[in-house]
């Protein structure tokens, strides 16, 4: 009877891993562990929230110095600075360059504009940055996007209410047409309380923001991975377990007291002719790093500029806990450590007993798992080591062992 029991527990198990592993493929119970992910994190919040200590600088800003204005052939600079201050960034080899404010000279573009596209081609991946309006109040008409609409792409995963997230009235000002080929775009604005939304409601869509595609591009996460989550607990899940903690309406809290590694543009200038870069700024610049560029000032009391929100913002973001997810090994070990518990459900407890085991089993497994995220913020998805538990107790409730017969009075005295 053992063996009969165990065979048709092997079948059910087999059948239903299969099954839940094609499925888990498929994401059809992706919401079952998103919602798993969330509880986790609400719970941790309080030190997901805290910069760990002694991480690397990531991020790099190169200040267009507001002060030194006249060392340049105008201001805002023209093209032609540009062109040579990118080309002094390629020995670097940025992961992703950032220019938060809009890259645009008047129609038509002036001379020296398609060599700043050239200077662009060399980097892995760029983002450009468009000037838009927030609304005041509820935005109840459709934003002016000015035909750039198909350049901006959409978050594809989202939880919680979309209306709470900024709305816009308009793209104000986008980079030159000649620069968008080879570049992402991201919408760029500041919120009255020096914060930087994480994305932009338009109607029923959401966009992402020069901050989100910076990260987006950073961490390798295409949006059809790359989870929003609006509302109470809100937050923005990335590849390479970055989380982004966000308010609730969907912004990322300014961060003016965050120091960041800044580099004179100027001297990125003279590099080609006198290596004006010198040893610390090298040093700095590093490889692989994101580089936000643009306009600065040094003047006390005044608000930071945009390019150095952008940069303090992601240079926080990137020094915070990430989140650890079981490799797809350790995945197996624990479906097989719920395949055990199965067994044992139905070769070693009654009958009766068979579904408050499975239960107790599954809200033992949930409890480990809540200890130990809380330990070190390592996750598994719950959805088949549940599955798996389920099926023993139900497979013992069906088939287990029955209860053990007392031998009575009546027959004891019989054989006597």
């Amino acid at each position: 009877m053992i063996w009969v029991r165990l065979f048709i527990l092997s079948v059910c198990l087999g059948a239903t891993g299969w099954y839940l592993e094609q499925e888990q493929r498929a994401a059809s119970f992706q919401r079952v562990d998103d919602f798993f992910l969330d509880f986790l994190v609400a719970n941790a919040r309080d030190r997901l929230i805290q910069p760990e200590a002694g991480q690397e600088n990531s991020v790099v800003l190169i200040s267009l110095r507001a002060e030194q204005k006249a060392e340049y052939a105008a201001w805002p600079v023209p093209p032609l600075d540009w062109q040579t201050i990118l080309k002094g960034l390629h020995p670097f080899e940025p992961s992703v360059v950032v220019i938060p404010e809009p890259l645009f000279w008047g129609n038509p573009s002036p001379e020296f504009v398609p060599a700043v596209s050239q200077a662009l081609l060399p980097f892995t991946s760029v983002v450009l940055g468009v000037e838009a309006q927030l609304s005041q109040g509820t935005q109840t008409t459709s934003p002016f996007m000015g035909g750039i609409e198909d350049h901006l792409p959409r978050f594809q995963r989202l939880d919680g209410p979309l209306a709470s997230a900024p709305s816009f009235s308009a793209l104000v000002t986008a980079p030159d047409p000649k620069l968008r080929a080879q570049s992402e775009l991201g919408i760029s604005a500041v919120t009255m309380e020096g914060g930087l939304p994480y994305a932009f409601r338009a109607e029923d869509q959401l966009m992402p923001s020069v901050l989100a595609q910076a990260l987006a591009r950073y961490s390798g996460s295409p949006y059809a991975f790359h989870r929003l989550r609006l509302g109470p607990g809100a937050g923005a899940y990335l590849g390479q377990g970055l989380f982004v903690p966000l308010e609730i309406d969907g912004t990322v809290k300014g961060q003016p007291s965050t120091q960041v590694a800044t580099v004179n543009a100027l001297d990125l200038m003279t590099g080609g002719l006198a290596d004006g870069v010198s040893v610390a700024d090298r040093a700095t610049l590093g490889k692989g790093k994101i580089i936000v560029i643009g306009s600065d000032h040094q003047i006390a009391g005044q608000a930071p500029s945009t390019a150095r929100l952008h940069a303090a913002a992601l240079n926080h973001l990137l020094s915070l806990p990430r989140l650890q997810r079981l490799t797809q090994i350790q995945q197996w070990i624990a479906w097989g450590l719920a395949a055990l518990a199965a067994a044992w459900i139905v070769l070693r407890v009654r009958r009766s007993r068979s579904l408050y085991a499975g239960i107790a089993l599954i809200f033992a497994a949930l409890v480990i798992s809540f200890l130990v995220f809380q330990a070190n913020f390592l996750w598994c998805p719950p959805t088949l080591p549940v599955a798996l538990i389920s099926v023993g107790a139900i497979v013992g409730f069906l088939f287990g062992r029955g209860q053990v017969q007392q031998p009575s009075l009546e027959s004891s005295s019989a054989s006597q």
